[in-house]
């Protein structure tokens, strides 16, 4: 399964913050780090600030930081929130649906893919080295 560029990012923007140790981190400076755009990152940044992942702070030393310890969120909910209506395949439209078994071979291979993001939190994620970890996300 490949996870959208939104959900990359997104992932990438809380390992950082869980990496700063609760100081704010300015979403120009993490674009700029990245190689990514500054726009983009502004969109993600925003959906993770409403579903309470980070908190903003204004100001001279404003920036973005995680709205709760790293220990305490799993990379399956970040990925559920930021992955609009996660699947593997849309069987929908086949012809085959109705005699074919590959929709619950399919959702039971998600279920399995989920289960292994819900076993590891953002803490985890960040720390160095853990690139052996079976979740552990590839650069794009």
């Amino acid at each position: 399964m490949q996870l959208t560029q939104h959900t990359d990012y997104g992932l990438r923007l809380l390992i950082v913050l869980a990496r700063a140790g609760g100081e704010p981190v300015a979403l120009t400076q993490f674009a700029a780090e990245q190689g990514l755009s500054y726009h983009h990152v502004a969109k993600v940044a925003q959906k993770l600030g409403r579903e309470g992942f980070i908190v903003s702070h204004r100001g001279r030393s404003g920036g973005v930081s995680l709205a709760r310890p790293a220990e305490d969120v799993t990379v399956g909910q970040v990925v559920r929130t930021l992955e609009s209506g996660m699947r593997i395949a849309d069987c929908s439209g086949c012809a085959l649906r109705a005699d074919c078994g590959t929709s619950s071979l399919l959702a039971r291979a998600l279920a399995a893919f989920m289960e292994v993001l819900d076993g590891a939190t953002l803490a985890e994620a960040a720390k160095a080295g853990n690139a052996h970890m079976p979740w552990a996300l590839v650069p794009a």
